[in-house]
This record gives structure tokens, C-alpha cells and sequence, in this order.
């Protein structure tokens, strides 16, 4: 009676490791599908960038834009470094007091406005014209985002 529980459980134990191993060689195929189709995305990015850059190298060659002044470049892009303001600091019985009025402004990131506009129904070419950015990059954004919505 022994010896026939343990061969049962030799079998049981044999058939376990053997799904265990068809779970792992599952799991790594579905990894390497993924890493196989993530290199697929950046390839086909990393084209569509290059024939970007070619064609602005194109239009910038044929077309040069007028030079800008240095220093008054460097003045818009202080101004625009720090939008905020701020009233002067009074003192009172020698302790400077500031006061609280500061405008702060507060901007979305890049990613977070492609999602929305893509949210509203807006086209990749209208969103990425809206923000100045690639058609290429804003699709990428979404597929991955897409992506990493489906794997969580």
C-alpha cells in the first residue's frame, strides 16, 4: 500500500515540475514577444525620425532664417524662466515679512497633454501640431501608453 502512494506521488510530483517548466518557457516567449515588439516600435520611431530630420535639413537648407541678437534672446528666455511675481518685502520692527501674493503658474506635462487632447478625439497630426511636437513621438507616446495600460 506504501509503495503505491508513493509512486502516485512520484507521479504527481513529476507532472508538477514538468507544468511548472511549459509555465516558465510560456513566460519567456511572452517576454521575448514583448522585447521583440518594443525593439519593432523604436526601429519603426527611429525610421520615421530620421525621415523627419531629412526633410527639415531639406527645408532649412533651402531656407535660412534671419539671425537673432544673443542678448536679446538670452533676455526672453530669463523672462520666461521665472513668470513669477512677487510684491516687495516690507520690514517690520527689523523683520523682513513677505508678502503671500505670488502668481504661480502651473503647466501640464508634455505627456499628460498629449492624453487628454487623444482623450477629446483630437488625430495624432492635430496633436502634434498643437504642441509642437513629431507626429512620430506623440504616436509612440500613445502606443506605449496603450501598451502599459493593456499589461497592468
Amino acid at each position: 500500500m506504501q509503495s503505491l502512494l508513493l509512486i502516485i506521488s512520484f507521479l504527481i510530483h513529476i507532472v508538477a515540475l514538468y507544468a511548472i517548466y511549459r509555465l516558465s518557457q510560456q513566460i519567456q516567449s511572452f517576454k521575448r514577444a514583448d522585447t521583440a515588439e518594443m525593439a519593432e516600435i523604436f526601429e519603426t520611431y527611429l525610421q520615421e525620425i530620421k525621415e523627419e530630420n531629412n526633410r527639415l535639413q531639406d527645408r532649412l537648407s533651402s531656407n535660412t532664417p534671419p539671425h537673432k541678437d544673443p542678448e536679446k534672446s538670452q533676455a526672453e528666455s530669463d523672462d520666461k524662466e521665472y513668470p513669477y511675481t512677487q510684491k516687495e518685502t516690507v520690514e517690520k520692527n527689523g523683520v523682513p515679512l513677505i508678502d503671500a501674493k505670488v502668481d504661480d503658474l502651473v503647466e501640464t506635462s508634455s505627456e499628460a497633454s498629449i492624453l487628454q487632447l487623444h482623450h477629446q478625439g483630437m488625430t495624432i497630426t492635430e496633436i502634434a501640431q498643437q504642441l509642437d511636437r513629431g507626429k512620430t513621438e506623440v504616436e509612440l507616446f500613445i502606443k506605449m501608453h496603450k501598451k502599459n495600460k493593456n499589461n497592468a
